[in-house]
């Protein structure tokens, strides 16, 4: 780990206990499920947020939301709940006194990245939202986040908060690290779900049967056409943070798409994109040898965001190498290479 910074709240002798018993749920570290004090990263990680940033009412009542939100299966995170049940909760559990100051807390818990929410996802027509959509606050769904993919990335993509705590950029490197390295290589082909996979460049793709459109980067935007979004890199800014970046301007990297980009716009993360701005990030990022990968989380034919990873920077593929496990970010294409036949075009890499 590194040792750029210090964290403030490292070894808390009074550690909150509904934090730890928070960070306990989320943590997908086996040994966190066991045992969690105030010297785990997912304690002192989020304790600058609740702690540094919240009066104590506020964080009781974030804290006690939160915790209701949970699924009651202690290895389970991601629980949905409609705007509506939230506020049902709120009537009869009181977290806060009236629908206003709940939207309030709402607002700011997604804002420091502890909540997550989209609109219900509708997009299955292959062409942006179905029509009739809408996406005002009373459609969102809203769920606690993982870790990773979550709020450790969330973190690391608000400037103010970093330059402010710049502890979280250890905690989402630790949390990209500790509760994979026992079980990277039991990730079948395929990853499932876990961990983020290479797209590769689509002009380097053969237009034949076997060719997937899925596979293909513009397949995604077109998908989402018309709610793209763009924001920071967080694995460039939080290494840099800890004087291990790279040379590469951390802006403007990370392509949220279909809700997401409404997520990162709202939560001040990102701001809009068109689909022509998109290729050309896209673009941008294959003359510079970057990786597009993204993450299937959510499950089958659905993504969130469209990554253009520096190999010497991004956690995600840096957990592929540092545990020898190229599952968790394969392509569904493998490479061939007539020696014969190469001019060191370099599409194959």
């Amino acid at each position: 780990m590194s040792t750029k910074f210090v964290p403030k709240h490292k070894g808390d002798k009074n550690p909150n206990p509904k934090l730890l018993k928070f960070v306990r749920h989320v943590t997908d570290r086996v040994p966190g499920k066991i045992k969690m004090d105030s010297d785990a990263p997912e304690y002192w990680g989020l304790a600058c947020i609740f702690e540094d940033e919240m009066d104590a009412v506020t964080r009781e009542a974030a804290l006690d939301l939160l915790l209701d939100m949970l699924p009651k299966n202690f290895f389970k995170v991601r629980k949905h709940h409609t705007y509506a049940e939230l506020h049902k909760m709120n009537a009869e559990k009181r977290y806060t006194p009236d629908d206003a100051s709940l939207d309030e807390l709402l607002d700011k818990l997604a804002v420091f990245g502890m909540l997550e929410y989209d609109y219900g996802d509708h997009y299955t027509n292959g062409q942006g939202p179905d029509p009739g959509t809408t996406f005002n606050r009373e459609d969102r769904i809203y769920w606690v986040p993982m870790f990773v993919p979550g709020s450790a990335e969330y973190t690391n993509m608000s400037v103010e908060l970093m330059d402010k705590h710049p502890e979280l950029a250890m905690f989402f490197e630790r949390m990209t690290f500790l509760p994979l390295e026992k079980i990277t290589p039991m990730v079948p082909m395929g990853g499932s779900g876990i961990g983020m996979h290479v797209i590769p460049v689509e002009k380097a793709i053969s237009m034949e049967n076997q060719s997937i459109d899925i596979e293909h980067i513009s397949y995604w935007l077109k998908k989402y056409e018309g709610h793209l979004g763009v924001g920071i890199c967080s694995c460039r800014y939080g290494r840099k943070k800890m004087d291990e970046g790279c040379a590469d301007d951390y802006r403007d990297w990370c392509i949220g798409v279909g809700d997401m980009a409404d997520y990162l716009r709202e939560t001040g993360r990102g701001h809009d994109i068109t689909y022509d701005e998109a290729m050309a990030i896209l673009k941008k990022a294959e003359d510079h040898g970057f990786v597009h990968q993204v993450t299937n989380i959510d499950g089958e034919g659905k993504i969130f965001a469209i990554c253009n990873c520096n190999v010497k920077i991004c956690n995600a593929l840096r957990t592929s190498q540092l545990f020898n496990t190229p599952n968790m970010s394969r392509s569904a294409y493998v490479a061939k290479v007539d020696p014969q036949n190469c001019v060191a075009c370099g599409r194959c890499v």
